[in-house]
């Protein structure tokens, strides 16, 4: 009987059927857990420079409950967004194979620059100029020809980089992500005082969104297995925390609209759905 079997092997198929499907379902929970995880880390982060906009001169607690309120609304975003951009980065990988780290790389690259010169033009408009509606088209007019001159240099510096090693654009990718995390801490300090500069405001958390977002979705986090473990009790942490402190300090929601613009959408496209 065994050598009829090891004659014939589709005998033992229905033996491995349990065993294969456990690590399936394994590895979906891991991959939902480091997804959880991820967007709720990656809200934290981008939720700094909205944190110090509001923060100015209140207590650590009033400034950490700012901090985990603010967390819990990006994150359903931050999530919804990580897995736009975990599919989209297969099918870059399918288009360019072994170069997505470095178009990756390209793209974080010049999403920091651009928020560190935004940071900059927009603290230096809040201090220099009394007419907000003027420094919000200065501001506009700044965003999109840095956008485009910061575009064109991270595509030769992608250029240039494009015959070196794949160990070389992994590790373009990796300086690129630390940097990133670097920039977003003194885009908000930089950022803090201009509260009432909306468009400012905006495209900075839009851009500390987009960055963490790619960082979260890179290799490295996705291999992350302490990350899929905890990530989904993480993530629901943060909600419940979030939301609670929503709940005890409604002010908080009013602050919103000046310190924390796509926060504020987010709850006023919550409340029209209701």
């Amino acid at each position: 009987m065994l050598d009829r079997a090891s004659r014939n092997p589709s005998d033992l198929r229905g033996v491995h059927t349990t065993s294969d499907t456990q690590p399936s379902a394994a590895s979906l929970v891991e991959r939902f857990g480091i997804v959880s995880g991820g967007a709720a880390l990656g809200s934290i982060l981008a939720s700094l420079p909205a944190v110090f906009r509001m923060g100015s001169g209140s207590g650590v607690l009033r400034v950490f409950e700012h901090w985990v309120a603010l967390s819990a609304i990006l994150t359903p975003l931050a999530m919804a967004s990580l897995l736009v951009v975990r599919r989209g980065r297969v099918g870059l990988r399918f288009l360019v194979g072994d170069y997505a780290p470095l178009f990756v790389a390209v793209a974080l690259w010049w999403a920091v620059v651009e928020l560190s010169l935004l940071s900059i033009v927009g603290a230096v408009l809040r201090a220099k100029t009394h007419h907000h509606g003027l420094a919000g088209v200065t501001f506009a007019a700044v965003a999109l020809t840095t956008g485009v001159g910061v575009a064109l240099v991270a595509v030769r510096g992608g250029q240039l980089l494009h015959p070196t090693s794949p160990r070389a654009h992994r590790l373009a990718l990796a300086v690129a992500a630390s940097s990133a995390v670097v920039v977003l801490a003194l885009s908000g300090l930089r950022t803090s005082r201009a509260a009432e500069l909306h468009t400012a405001a905006a495209l900075t958390d839009t851009l500390a969104l987009l960055v963490t977002v790619s960082v979260a979705s890179s290799r490295a986090v996705a291999r992350w297995r302490t990350l899929g473990v905890v990530g989904v009790a993480v993530a629901t942490g943060v909600l419940l925390l979030g939301f609670a402190c929503l709940r005890i300090e409604p002010d908080i929601q009013e602050m919103l609209v000046a310190g924390a613009p796509i926060q504020a959408w987010l709850l006023a496209l919550v409340s029209v759905s209701r």
